[in-house]
């Protein structure tokens, strides 16, 4: 869609009469970038968006990457010209440069959300930030539940071993948040002197049946009966192992005793994460807030300040080297967080 505003900009900028360089014009279109629209973190936020942006005038012109890094990077370059904002969920975090590279010509706004650059990759942009939450730190909130739920279930060593025997699913290799929320726990089971066993820890690349299958194998290696916890980096491979789980006569929302019951723990809040949680058969979950997580971004995206100071006053959330980080939310079956937020950390 061609906008009479872009239009007039373009003019100007051939006729020499406006710096390309100078703060980014006010716009009422965001140009968004989803790496992939089949991902429910995707629909979620997406729902967010648009609530925020149909309440606040904003138009939203929505592109589909695919999972595809160079389609991506065509749809994002295919529009930079306009000069309006960009608020980008990359596919591939290490491209965040070249983005930045092709766009400072132009001098677009630029919001990186969800997936995050390097420090050193925002620093080389003044007009750009990051939205999002922090991986290591979102493994410390799941960790905060797995904890409470050892307390809550004293039970949990299922075959007596001594050990808490744990299946990873992760996702997928060099991801910085998977990476990140598996280390994080890790380095606490270790702090709290909580014995464990990892079973697996293999990257199924946030996919429901890569989870389906790497828990059949695991459980075929070693049974049923000789797996304590499932800790998934994302709600989508927890609810495939919760799916698998079912197949077995596990966790089918009958009886959360140990004897037929696993409990599985996710990140994202995702509905049906929700809904197998309601029901018992998942155990829990951690999710940042979609509605601010959306708010601040499109708040980012449509102003031309890059004053961190007069943009924290506007969001209400601290911005500190050029990223917002969204508080989080528990959410499980055995113990009533009542939605209350946990903020991040103060780094």
């Amino acid at each position: 869609m061609l906008h009479t505003k872009n239009l007039l900009a373009q003019l100007l900028l051939l006729g020499g009469c406006f710096s390309i360089m100078s703060a980014a014009l006010a716009t009422d279109t965001i140009h968004t970038f989803y790496f992939d629209f089949r991902s429910q973190f995707v629909e979620r936020f997406d729902h967010s968006l648009d609530a925020y942006a149909k309440g606040h005038g904003i138009e939203l012109e929505k592109y589909d990457g695919k999972t595809k890094s160079n389609l991506q990077l065509s749809q994002i370059y295919s529009v930079i010209s306009s000069r309006d904002p960009l608020l980008i969920n990359l596919i591939d975090p290490n491209l965040a440069q070249d983005v930045i590279d092709h766009v400072k010509l132009y001098g677009n706004r630029i919001v990186f959300f969800n997936r995050k650059p390097s420090q050193q990759v925002l620093d080389s942009y003044d007009n750009v930030f990051y939205v999002g939450t922090n991986g290591e730190f979102s493994g410390q909130i799941q960790f905060e539940v797995i904890e409470d739920y050892l307390e809550y279930e004293k039970d949990h060593d299922r075959n007596k071993n001594g050990y808490l025997d744990v299946v990873f699913l992760k996702g997928e290799k060099n991801s910085p948040d998977a990476d990140g929320r598996t280390g994080r726990i890790l380095k606490l089971f270790a702090e709290r002197n909580i014995k464990i066993n990892v079973i697996s820890k293999n990257h199924d690349n946030w996919m429901a049946q890569d989870a389906f299958d790497d828990l059949k194998s695991q459980i075929a290696k070693v049974g049923a009966g000789n797996i304590d916890m499932i800790i998934a980096n994302n709600d989508v491979m927890a609810t495939g192992a919760v799916k698998f789980l079912n197949t077995i006569g596990y966790n089918t929302g009958e009886s959360t005793s140990v004897d037929n019951y696993i409990p599985v723990f996710g990140v994202d809040g995702i509905p049906e994460a929700i809904d197998l949680i309601r029901q018992k058969k998942m155990t829990g979950t951690i999710f940042a807030d979609f509605s601010a997580l959306a708010k601040v971004a499109s708040i980012l995206s449509t102003e031309s300040s890059t004053n961190e100071e007069e943009l924290t006053r506007k969001i209400w959330f601290k911005i500190k080297n050029k990223s917002v980080m969204i508080p989080f939310v528990k959410f499980s079956d055995f113990k009533d967080y009542s939605l209350k937020t946990y903020p991040v950390a103060s780094y």
